[in-house]
């Protein structure tokens, strides 16, 4: 029977890919889906791109370990949507189609070009992330091995994004984010019936203090403020109001589920306090230690929702950001093509990461850090209007990255320092850079 729906779910997936293909009449189509998407559509898709495997997961394997500061990645998400409200002003007359467009109306041609390479290459490894999850939970539902999970989730995604672009993804995210948010009910209502009798750790305790919270808002909230991904939903909108009204839904929805998580793992943490789970997702045991056979085949469904929802959306970012840096005109029918080539490629690379690696958090983090490094502080400035050369961005975005990774790689309160001071360099650079033009031009 799981077969069966799960069959039909993935069949379900590709036709509305399919029927989307047939509606692909132009770039704009293709990209950002007309340009004509409502509130529910574009809240929808944003939510179901923020609700990704590592965030379930993660969230739910942190609040286990260390108590409720397992809310802080959500709580973090919402924060990031919150401070984008303030930034919607300058977006919202774009007719681009992805941020580094944006940045190339910022500080040129050349900084677009290296912006759409370093954030195409990063985010090879946020789809390998989420194809892990995708993995892990086709083993559970399926009994298949790790790598056959992989391959098959690679394909099915990869498909239905390539038919119809942002059209295909957008509608698949609305009903997958159903979902979603279905499956965490279901197992939020079942263990609220059993009472918390443990002294949980609080949000800020030994395990994760002030420091650890501050790199979360760095390197995690900003990519909800600055993000490819999140910018490519925003560009589907139709007309501001449908930015804003979207971009509050997603933190109402998203500040509950924060503390669902939380209490999920503090959950976990009561229950298995004596058993070993490592190396296991909490939220797996307690599925099936603990659920009902419909309310964990409703879960698992949702996690696998959230999954692909979350990997359509990287993936097409990816693509077609590769695609602009060789292309020239993205509009035309050859433009659309080497995107669509390109997804197939990038897909391939993403299956081949996710079995080499098999780690979810770390493949996603290490990409985020990379691109919240690089890009938070030039898309910032440049939409307040700084305006150094397109050479020192270009030394800005390739010096932050770098330090950035580099403190990533060290760990540790020495590597939280280091990233710090990738933001500290990168926005110096640019703010120097800013003073000498203005200078050189007086």
């Amino acid at each position: 029977m799981k077969l069966i729906l799960i069959t039909i779910y993935f069949i379900v997936t590709l036709a509305i890919g399919f029927h989307s293909y047939k509606k692909i009449k132009n770039g704009k189509d293709f990209y950002v889906a007309g340009k004509d998407a409502g509130v529910l559509s574009v809240a929808g898709s944003l939510l179901a791109t923020t609700l990704g495997s590592s965030a379930i997961i993660g969230s739910i394997n942190t609040a286990y370990n260390i108590g409720w500061a397992g809310s802080w990645l959500m709580i973090c998400a919402a924060f990031g949507f919150f401070v984008l409200l303030f930034l919607v002003k300058y977006i919202k007359n774009f007719t681009g189609y992805n941020l580094p467009e944006m940045l190339g109306e910022f500080y040129g041609y050349e900084v677009k070009k290296i912006s759409s390479i370093i954030i195409s290459i990063a985010w090879v490894g946020v789809v390998a992330s989420q194809l892990m999850g995708a993995a892990n939970i086709l083993t559970v539902l399926l009994g298949v091995t790790f790598t056959n999970g992989v391959v098959i989730s690679g394909t099915i995604f990869t498909l239905y994004t390539m038919f119809g672009g942002q059209l295909s993804v957008l509608k698949t995210d609305f009903f997958q984010l159903i979902f979603i948010i279905l499956g965490i009910i279901l197992v939020y209502l079942f263990i609220s019936g059993e009472p918390i009798m443990i002294q949980a750790p609080s949000f800020i305790n030994s395990k994760f203090k002030y420091m650890d919270l501050f790199i979360m808002v760095l390197t995690y909230s900003t990519t909800f403020i600055v993000g490819p991904d999140i910018y490519s939903r925003l560009f589907c909108a139709k007309d501001e109001k449908t930015m804003k009204a979207s971009i509050i839904i997603s933190i109402c929805v998203l500040i509950p589920l924060a503390f669902m998580f939380g209490k999920i793992g503090i959950y976990g943490m009561q229950v298995f306090q004596n058993v070993n789970l490592e190396g296991k997702s909490v939220l797996f045991v307690i599925a099936s230690e603990k659920l009902s056979a419909f309310v964990s085949f409703g879960l698992y469904l949702g996690l696998l929702s959230a999954v692909i929802s979350s990997a359509d959306t990287t993936l097409i970012t990816a693509a077609s950001l590769l695609a602009q840096s060789f292309t020239k005109d993205m509009d035309s029918k050859n433009g659309i093509l080497r995107t669509r080539l390109l997804m197939i490629v990038i897909g391939i690379l993403a299956i081949i990461i996710s079995i080499k690696m098999k780690h979810i958090l770390p493949t996603l983090f290490m990409a985020l850090t990379i691109y919240s490094g690089a890009f938070i502080i030039p898309t910032i400035l440049g939409m307040i209007g700084f305006n150094p050369s397109k050479y020192i961005t270009i030394t800005a975005i390739i010096t932050g990255g770098a330090v950035a990774l580099f403190g990533k790689l060290y760990g540790g309160t020495n590597g939280n320092y280091i990233m710090i001071l990738a933001f500290l360099l990168n926005g110096f650079i640019m703010f120097l850079g800013d003073r000498i033009k203005k200078v050189s031009t007086v």
